[in-house]
Parts: C-alpha cells; sequence; structure tokens
C-alpha cells in the first residue's frame, strides 16, 4: 500500500497556503499548469493549457516520482509503461522561481538536482508554480 500525502484541490476549492501551512516550513502547495506549450523567445507565454492546484506537498517527500504520479491522477499517461516508445508521452516539467518572469525565472524540473535547487524557495513561498510541456519543450532550461 502507498500512502499519498498530496492531493489534489477539487476546482473552485480556494486555500490560503500561508495559513494552512503556517508552521510546517518544509510543506507547499502547486499551481499545476498542465497540457499546454511555451512560446519560442523572445516572449515567451505558456498558451493552452489548465491548472489544477496540489496541495500538502512535503519538499523531504517530493521527486520527480511525485510529479508523475500527480499527472496520472490528472488523467494523463504513463510514458514509462507504454508498450512502444511515444515521445509524445514525454512530459517536460519546468518551475518558475516565485516573482520571477518567464524570460528568466524559468528552471528545470527534471532530476533530484532540479529539486534541491526548487527546494531552497519553499521555506519563504507556500506556493510554487509548475509548468508543463508535452512531447518536447520549447525552453533552453534543460539544455542549460
Amino acid at each position: 500500500m502507498v500512502f499519498v500525502m498530496w492531493h489534489i484541490r477539487p476546482k473552485h476549492e480556494v486555500v490560503n497556503v500561508s495559513t494552512v501551512y503556517a508552521g510546517a516550513p518544509t510543506w507547499f502547495s502547486i499551481k499545476l499548469n498542465h497540457g499546454g506549450k511555451f512560446t519560442k523567445l523572445p516572449n515567451i507565454k505558456y498558451i493552452g493549457g489548465k491548472v489544477r492546484y496540489v496541495d500538502s506537498v512535503d519538499i523531504n517527500e517530493f521527486s520527480m516520482h511525485e510529479l508523475d504520479a500527480m499527472m496520472l491522477d490528472l488523467g494523463y499517461p504513463d510514458p514509462w509503461n507504454s508498450k512502444f516508445a511515444d515521445e509524445s508521452l514525454i512530459i517536460y516539467y519546468h518551475f518558475r522561481i516565485p516573482n520571477g518572469d518567464f524570460q528568466f525565472g524559468l528552471r528545470a524540473l527534471g532530476n533530484d538536482h532540479d529539486v534541491i535547487n526548487l527546494s531552497k524557495y519553499i521555506v519563504h513561498n507556500n506556493l510554487i508554480e509548475v509548468y508543463t510541456e508535452h512531447g518536447k519543450t520549447n525552453l533552453l532550461t534543460y539544455f542549460m
């Protein structure tokens, strides 16, 4: 049996994350922008996506496997459990540095090192924006 601490917030429910996570410096929520894509430089925008919030995430338990599980819960296919290799199933994750913009504030979120990079923002920010791209990425964050 797998115990999942995080949960996807019901649509239209509003949560004050600063109040909910007061006294819990390792807990945060994710504003998960999914199903869209980034436009190319110079005016980067995220278009065509949807938004869901994921609450009760503990950075001490967080990994890329958790993000993949969140996407499965949202109904996306499992790229690692497919009979055939299909590049369109690959998901690229990016997070935005709190108060950062799309030009300079986006960072890759694809491995343990990236999760450690994300973790330094949690202590002062209870809400982190994560963006997905499917199949390919239009950003250079994975190549920096």
